[in-house]
């Protein structure tokens, strides 16, 4: 039973679609898990397949925004080139939509990015329209509101980002 279990986990994180990777409801239902006991028995599974993909070059990774795990090739995102990595105003207006949409779980207000980014609207509209050519930020029709894109789960590891961020020590205030 345990090889099935691996199988049917492996089938649903390799998923691809419109919904890349699944949820922990579609794996409980899967594996014909009840929620109460099932959430354990499925991350320990979840555990010894990523155990057993690490000598492969894979690894099991959580995308936050969409909430569904995925099937990875083991690899660092410090390896892109600099043509590939985003200028600073970008990354930093990236990172207060991602800040943003992760604390309030989903679409945010255009107005809340402006503020925290202490920018026009121009200038941070035109940000993030760059961003939406790229991909890593999706913008309702009315131009209200701002999400983080379909290509921001696949290359940010949140991860080790906010591990680096709780690592980092804030200098003493100067007296």
């Amino acid at each position: 039973m345990l090889t099935n279990e691996y199988w049917v986990i492996l089938k649903l994180i390799t998923r691809s679609g419109s919904v890349i990777g699944a949820g922990v409801d579609d794996m409980l239902d899967a594996l014909g898990l009840p929620e109460d006991v099932g959430r354990h028995h499925l991350f320990r599974r979840l555990s010894e397949l990523e155990d057993r993909l690490l000598p492969l070059g894979m690894t099991i990774r959580y995308n936050p925004i969409g909430r569904v795990f995925y099937l990875d090739t083991k690899g660092t995102v410090d390896s892109l080139s600099d043509e590939e990595q985003l200028p600073d105003r970008l990354a930093a207006t990236l990172l207060t939509v991602i800040t943003l949409a992760y604390r309030d779980g989903g679409w945010v207000p255009m107005d809340q990015v402006r503020d925290l980014r202490r920018k026009t609207s121009r200038s941070v509209l035109e940000d993030l329209r760059e961003l939406a050519k790229q991909q890593y930020v999706e913008i309702d029709k009315a131009r209200k509101r701002v999400r983080p894109g379909p290509r921001v789960p696949f290359e940010v590891d949140f991860e080790a980002f906010f591990q680096r961020l709780s690592e980092e020590k804030t200098p003493p205030p100067e007296e």
